[in-house]
């Protein structure tokens, strides 16, 4: 009896053993496919154009921590959005066209644009990240529907929120600095941050957030869509002067301009706060850092781009209201300090999301072509776009680097940043110029919402 005691024992390990080696290979597969899923923080700034950014030339202010992510990742050049920032919010949730989701202008009053959100039956980037596993918060700014009324945002895939609600359910404007009026995943928020500055609550609500979803073993994808530096142009808690003059009133104010530098130095302050968080959780190498903005300075503002000034270009059909600044930082993959001048617009955020965290694209046609090989280091097997697509309330064009070929059949000479593009008489231009724009004209033309509900859009990468 003890022998067979004693054989039973070993036969039981050795099937252990077997069973141990032969499960090695799936555990170490799915260990290797975890590790390969990076965390994502996605950063946007709401009105500021590339002279807000040091690291672009501009010298309105300092902005060391957004320069960081220059100087430890990819600048790129040749960044579209919309000039408007409900349209560009859409386009980079959707990986769709303005005019495809019916997000054409900034929603503001309910009764007036009620029928003019965006419908929970469009896509989402983070709806396909959480099939992959991911946790997905979004704090900020949303824009995308009447939080009152539509509450729409975990349907978008987002997990947990928390939003300036800008309207409250009897239609009247609240704050978003000074004496806050946030929504937190369908409840208000307000006497117990009435004290606080509202963009910071933000980033205590994301820094919060990525620590929980790190502790958890999860990956993770953190929006900041920042409520700065969009007016009210009021104090900052780093303002010399701290006047509370118009921070605290409702409705429409612009504020006072003075304190717009102010704003600009809190927006940086706080990238540093996100940044700081993923270092002391030692995560920084596997998360992706994606630093945008959603549109052109607001035109009430000017500053200084080398030895120029200029006026600011938001809902301008301009490279001043359209080309932004695009930061990405990625550690494992992304050579410190390099450059990149491929033409990028915000549809492409979806499929690159997607294609980088293992997440299948979402079942509806969208219009974004991933540059995820950009970032991995595979450039030699991007296709490069050839035009980008640039929306404002129903006018539209297609840019390339050199020219515009607007929706009015009007071509435009691209000239150096921050210079308005000059309108060409076609007659001028030579015999394969003409036929390059007749071509991108024609591609224009063929864009619109019915071919993308019939299935098509223009994923042939011919058409880039």
């Amino acid at each position: 009896m003890p022998r067979l005691t004693s054989f039973c024992n070993r036969l039981l390990s050795i099937v252990a053993f077997l069973f141990l080696v032969l499960s090695l290979p799936q555990l170490t597969a799915a260990g290797s496919a975890e590790a390969e899923q990076p965390n994502i923080l996605f950063i946007l700034a709401d009105d500021l154009g590339l002279e807000g950014i040091s690291a672009y030339g501009g010298d309105l202010v300092k902005t060391p921590n957004i320069d960081r992510l220059a100087n430890e990742g990819m600048k790129f050049t040749h960044m579209f959005v919309n000039p408007y920032c409900t349209p560009t919010r859409s386009e980079l949730l959707t990986g769709r066209y303005p005019y495809a989701t019916n997000t054409l202008f900034p929603i503001s009053d309910y009764e007036r644009h009620k029928n003019d959100v965006l419908d929970t039956s469009e896509p989402s980037f983070a709806r396909q990240l959480k099939k992959a596993g991911y946790k997905t918060a979004i704090a900020g700014k949303w824009q995308l529907s009447f939080l009152s009324k539509q509450d729409w945002v975990h349907d978008f895939g987002f997990d947990t929120y928390q939003f300036w609600q800008i309207m409250t359910a009897d239609n009247e404007r609240t704050t978003r600095y000074h004496n806050p009026y946030f929504r937190r995943d369908g409840e208000i928020v307000h006497e117990e941050i009435k004290d606080r500055y509202g963009p910071d609550v933000m980033v205590d609500f994301l820094t919060d957030f990525i620590r929980k979803s790190h502790k958890e073993g999860q990956p993770f994808m953190a929006y900041y869509t920042s409520l700065l530096p969009h007016f009210p142009w009021v104090p900052t808690p780093g303002s010399k002067e701290s006047s509370m003059a118009g921070s605290l009133s409702s409705g429409i104010n612009y504020g006072v301009p003075k304190y717009y530098p102010d704003m600009i130095r809190r927006l940086d302050h706080n990238v540093g706060r996100l940044l700081e968080t993923l270092d002391q959780l030692g995560i920084a190498k596997e998360t992706i850092v994606v630093f945008l903005t959603d549109n052109g300075t607001d035109q009430h503002l000017y500053g200084k781009f080398g030895d120029q000034t200029l006026y600011g270009g938001k809902a301008t059909l301009t490279d001043r209201g359209s080309l932004v600044p695009l930061l990405i930082r990625w550690p494992r993959k992304i050579q410190a300090g390099s450059i990149n001048d491929n033409l990028i617009e915000a549809a492409d955020f979806l499929p690159t999301l997607c294609e980088i965290a293992g997440a299948p694209l979402p079942d509806q046609a969208i219009q974004g072509h991933s540059f995820a090989n950009i970032l991995t280091g595979e450039q030699s097997s991007y296709q490069p776009r050839r035009w980008v697509h640039v929306q404002m309330e129903q006018g539209r064009y297609l840019r390339t680097k050199k020219w515009i070929v607007t929706d009015e059949s009007t071509y435009k000479k691209v000239q150096p940043y921050p210079e308005d593009a000059v309108k060409v008489d076609k007659t001028t231009v030579d015999e394969a110029t003409r036929t390059e724009l007749q071509m991108l004209e024609q591609t224009l033309n063929k864009l619109n919402k019915q071919n993308l509900n019939d299935g098509s859009s223009n994923s042939d990468n011919s058409e880039y």
